[in-house]
């Protein structure tokens, strides 16, 4: 992560819509939201792609693959 990024307005909020995106409220309006704030400015998605990478790197969202099996017990 960078310096200029971390820290700064665009990343605690990137942060923020990270954390609302995977909430089960996260609606077709907030999806919509989010989509306006990522193309207000390119800082918006450097922003967004950092914190999603960390979201991903961190363990807290499984990954395309284990999304698709089902939960272990469940075969």
């Amino acid at each position: 992560m960078t310096d200029d990024v971390r820290g700064n307005a665009a990343w605690r909020q990137a942060v923020d819509w990270i954390v609302r995106e995977h909430d089960e409220s996260f609606d077709d309006a907030a999806r919509r939201a989010l989509l306006l704030w990522l193309a207000e400015a390119a800082a918006h998605r450097q922003a967004y792609e950092e914190a999603r990478r960390l979201w991903l790197l961190t363990g807290m969202v499984p990954t395309a693959d284990e999304q698709d099996e089902p939960p272990p017990g469940d075969h």
